[in-house]
């Protein structure tokens, strides 16, 4: 393994240990070792998604990213470092479609060296708490490509339910569900590789549906939502949030309630504010009003959390160190106390 990449998965995952209040990640064991795996999850969260599931899953993952993350060359060589594979979408332009059968075969030679794949099957992200059908068909055609060299070969896939608390929010929980995993043979007919792709998708679609809140397309939404905030549900638990979802009479609306902040935490949120007001000016000031999708925020401020925090830090004890000499270092650490606390308890 890169002695890099894993200086840079350490640091990413401290910046998510300060990020998150909660951290949860369940179903781990059911990752199966040394055979080709494929991880399906779905995506609500941009790049917050891949880098919880590439932290948290146990192996070093390729991952299929959209295509425009690699315009720039040296932005490509590092996608590239991390093990991240373009995919070309419609939306990249029709003429771009045609580098998709190349993406396949390469994700199949991995498949066949035993290596894990990880991708979002609904093929772009979406803030609201349900799975999005249609499933895009790309890990089937990864799948087939494998199997045209070695039809034996025995591909798990792995379904993953990505849960946060408020997905665009700031302090946020998340609870990673890794489902048990099922194999791609059970449903392969080489005689009829449309129903195969069709049994394929249905079996993911069914199994996300269970591992995260999944609200209906048919259901009022905002309804929902409002009996959901009633009751208070936890989020990251999508087995009860489910089960809550079936009972509800969506005849009966329920009016939006407003959250309710402890004093405490009121206090604790100015306090951080004053603490850190040279990130939070140039997050309000110039990053927030970036004209970029909601499911975007959570993804920009933890990027602007990772380089600027780490400066700013540096320049606090610095400045401190000046006038304070050896107490500085208290301070410093008062100060990382407190950040903690405030996400912590948030």
């Amino acid at each position: 393994m890169k002695i890099g990449y894993n200086i840079l998965k350490f640091y990413i995952r401290t910046g998510l240990f300060f990020y998150y209040t909660r951290i949860e990640v369940v179903g781990r064991e059911n990752i199966p070792k040394d055979k080709p795996v494929i991880l399906l999850a779905n995506h609500q969260n941009a790049l917050m998604d891949a880098l919880m599931i590439v932290m948290n899953v146990g192996v070093a993952p390729y991952f299929l990213a959209r295509s425009d993350l690699f315009k720039n060359r040296q932005i490509s060589r590092f996608l590239n470092y991390l093990q991240m594979i373009p995919i070309y979408r419609f939306r990249d332009g029709r003429d771009t479609l045609k580098n998709n059968p190349a993406i396949f075969r390469k994700c199949g030679d991995l498949l066949a060296e035993r290596k894990t794949i990880m991708l979002f099957p609904e093929g772009n992200h979406g803030i609201q708490r349900r799975v999005r059908w249609p499933m895009r068909k790309g890990f089937v055609q990864m799948i087939f490509s494998a199997l045209e060299k070695n039809p034996d070969m025995d591909i798990r896939v792995v379904p993953i339910g990505m849960n946060y608390r408020k997905a665009q929010g700031f302090p946020d929980s998340v609870a990673m569900h890794i489902g048990k995993d099922f194999a791609v043979q059970d449903f392969h007919d080489p005689e009829n590789l449309a129903a195969t792709e069709s049994l394929l998708k249905d079996e993911v679609y069914c199994r996300l549906k269970q591992l995260t809140t999944h609200i209906p397309e048919e259901e009022d939404y905002d309804n929902v939502m409002a009996h959901l905030k009633h009751q208070n549900v936890d989020y990251l638990n999508p087995i009860a949030v489910n089960k809550a979802i079936q009972e509800i009479d969506t005849s009966v609306l329920k009016p939006p309630i407003q959250e309710q902040t402890h004093g405490f935490l009121v206090l604790m949120k100015w306090v951080y504010a004053v603490i850190n007001f040279p990130i939070l000016l140039v997050w309000n000031k110039f990053v927030k009003r970036m004209d970029l999708d909601i499911e975007f925020r959570s993804t920009l401020r933890f990027a602007v959390g990772l380089i600027l925090f780490p400066l700013y830090y540096l320049m606090v004890f610095l400045v401190f160190a000046y006038f304070l000499g050896p107490w500085a270092l208290l301070v410093f650490l008062a100060h990382l106390l407190f950040n903690v606390l405030y996400v912590k308890l948030g």
